[in-house]
């Protein structure tokens, strides 16, 4: 019992840690973006953001090994078998090399494909290919080398794992900004990429040594029963960070390939705010993993869930998916004349079918085996209020000050990044909700619940996005993405909560009312902006900075009068410096 109150109590402090870190990451990182639009086209702006796109396959090998050397780094010190760390350590390294050398590999064969596929000009070709390839081998380095900060992390040091990561970054902006005043271009964002890797991997390895002394690296540690660690206990997160990672690459993609390296720049601008925003959010749902462990629970019913009968439902969801995402696009103009009949005959048709097969799972549901767990079933609700009240904090704001942000930002030649903002922003922000859901059944090892959320989120966005950026362009795409999240959402409220055995009244009331509070902070800020206008970027930043001290103030206070409870705010408050500082003795 002690443990499971221990990890109740690290809970908060290891997610605030998080999004402290996330939040200097994402104001160092916009507040960089104009200083390199100066000396970028928009073009080389899209070639750097593509070849992430292109090292995102690369981190699927990462997340199955992470999560891999966390735990076991963290049993093995409860266990005081120190010695086993060096090497899960060693066997990670060489498991990691192995597969960067490979992907190093297979992107040298593929580059002209590469080239060719997303319309790169002969003009640029050749910078092209040093960016990708330069990219990486850094890339795959610190891919290898990142086993180090997840065994701090094994070691319960998170902060300074943060601290670590945070330092790195900054010097890597002091690197970007000397590379670029020197003339070095894009290129010079390559420099201080690896620059920022070999500063990083030196700290981790010193901390590491600091904490575990006897930890060493050595080919001679390397060992069959660890290798069975990352592939057996890894291999089910290795499989869910592979659609995850095909998920946040996806739409750049289609965008790229379907209207050009201008257009997927001016869509990574409108992304900008949202995603580093989102990452807020993510970088708290770590811990829910390690509390849902501890608190583990039993479940009740008796139905043999086998493989079969796993996969069986997996093909349905998918059928059921797909039907649904067919649906509005017999209604779009654009795919109307391709059509020989009335599209509505084909259209019910298809919703017949949904239906039909929707109302199949919602019976099979009911007879499958559900958690018998009132504590798990608190974290669940617990973990969905209080991402909501995080991130409709952020996005309200990003929805309601779209215009002058990207005026202030980046000036106003970017206005149709306005409307990408305003899309991504409500699609992300109910798409947060599934952080900790995801989170809490890893730590229960039933991860069939999250692969079926991604499924239904690949197959919505696989059709949707390249149908919307055809029939609207970027903002169409946008609106996709959005719809996707969304409805991918709402699909594992319906799954997860008959597993953790919510009601829905229960879980609208609890955990996602919360998520309308910002909206009349929102409102007003939008007022003032509208009748106050500005034109000036240094009014307008000026603008932007007073009306968010106020929109979070007035949020803060109406969360605090009408949301928390008693536990929450106390809870909040212990969270201060000054009250850790109060409670310290002299």
């Amino acid at each position: 019992m002690q443990n499971q109150s221990n990890a109740h109590k690290k809970l908060a402090g290891n997610a605030l840690s998080g999004m402290v870190a996330t939040i200097i990451y994402m104001v160092s990182r916009i507040l960089l973006t104009p200083y390199i639009l100066h000396f970028l086209s928009l073009a080389e702006f899209g070639l750097w953001s593509l070849s992430f796109i292109i090292l995102s396959y690369a981190g699927m090998g990462g997340f199955g090994v992470n999560s891999t050397y966390i735990r076991y780094t963290a049993r093995y010190r409860a266990d005081g078998k120190e010695s086993e760390i060096s090497k899960l350590l060693s066997t990670g390294i060489a498991y990691m090399l192995t597969f960067s050398l490979l992907f190093c590999s297979l992107l040298y064969l593929m580059m002209p494909f590469i080239l060719q596929q997303f319309h790169i000009v002969p003009s640029q070709q050749e910078l092209a290919s040093t960016i990708f390839f330069g990219t990486a081998i850094v890339f795959s380095l610190e891919l290898t080398l990142g086993g180090l900060a997840f065994i701090i992390n094994g070691m319960h040091e998170f902060a300074k794992e943060k601290i670590i990561s945070t330092v790195a970054g900054l010097f890597e902006i002091v690197f970007i900004v000397l590379f670029l005043a020197l003339g070095s271009g894009v290129k010079g964002l390559l420099y201080a990429f690896a620059l920022r890797l070999i500063m990083a991997s030196t700290l981790c390895w010193k901390v590491a040594r600091t904490l575990l002394p006897s930890l060493t690296i050595s080919w001679k540690l390397i060992s069959r029963e660890h290798f069975r660690h990352f592939i057996g206990f890894g291999g089910k997160v290795q499989v869910l960070g592979i659609i995850g990672i095909f998920l946040t690459a996806i739409d750049r993609m289609f965008i790229t390939a379907i209207s050009g390296l201008a257009s997927g720049g001016m869509f990574e601008l409108g992304r900008k705010f949202p995603s580093t925003a989102g990452s807020i959010a993510n970088s708290a749902f770590g811990p829910f993993l390690s509390t849902a462990a501890h608190l583990e629970g039993s479940w009740a019913g008796e139905t043999n869930n086998t493989l079969g009968n796993r996969i069986r439902t997996y093909i349905k969801i998918v059928v059921m998916a797909m039907l649904f995402a067919i649906l509005p696009l017999f209604f779009l103009p654009v795919f109307q004349k391709y059509f020989p009949i009335s599209p509505v005959f084909p259209a019910t048709f298809i919703a017949v079918l949904f239906f039909a097969l929707f109302f199949f799972l919602q019976r099979e549901q009911k007879s499958n085996n559900y958690l018998d767990s009132p504590e798990l079933k608190e974290l669940y609700l617990n973990g969905i209020r209080f991402t909501n009240i995080i991130s409709s904090t952020l996005f309200v704001f990003l929805v309601f000050m779209a215009h002058p942000l990207i005026n202030g930002w980046v000036g106003s030649k970017y206005s149709e990044a306005e409307n990408i903002m305003i899309f991504l922003s409500i699609g992300y922000a109910v798409q947060q909700c599934t952080g900790p859901i995801n989170m809490i059944f890893r730590g229960i090892n039933r991860t069939g619940k999250e692969l079926e959320y991604m499924l239904v989120q690949v197959v919505l966005m696989v059709i949707w996005i390249p149908a919307g950026t055809i029939a609207y362009g970027l903002s169409g795409a946008a609106a996709a993405i959005a719809l996707s999240s969304i409805t991918s959402t709402l699909f594992l409220f319906w799954r997860s909560g008959y597993t953790f055995q919510v009601k829905i009244k229960e879980f609208v009331l609890r955990s996602l009312l919360p998520a309308l509070v910002p909206l009349l902070p929102g409102c007003f800020f939008y007022a003032v902006t509208v009748f106050f206008p500005v034109t000036d970027r240094i009014a307008i930043i000026v603008q932007l900075l007073l009306c968010g001290v106020g929109y979070s103030l007035m949020t803060i206070a109406l969360f605090w009068a009408i949301v928390l409870n008693e536990d929450e705010k106390k809870q909040a408050i212990g969270l201060l410096p000054f009250k850790k500082k109060l409670q310290s003795p002299v």
